[in-house]
């Protein structure tokens, strides 16, 4: 009887193990690689908001109307957008 419960215990041991192991790796996960992550998207993602609306097609139609023709204003606006 002792031969057969020693199997059965290493089995249940192994699985308790392992349970325990993904319980810590989900629990790092949440508190340390999700909020970098979500805090690195985010900041891309802002970085990229300020981009297109500083280079937005209209600001540069709208330089260039203002430069009534003046060619360093032209290519100030060239160079801001």
């Amino acid at each position: 009887m002792a031969l057969l419960l020693a199997p059965l215990r290493w089995l249940t041991s192994s699985i308790i193990r392992l349970a325990i192991l993904a319980a810590i790796l989900v629990v790092g996960y949440l508190t340390l690689l999700k909020p970098a992550i979500d805090s690195g998207q985010k900041t891309v993602r802002d970085t990229l908001h300020s981009l297109e609306k500083r280079a937005s097609p209209k600001r540069l139609e709208h330089c260039i109307g203002r430069a009534d023709g003046n060619l360093e204003k032209i290519k100030r606006c060239a160079r801001l957008f």
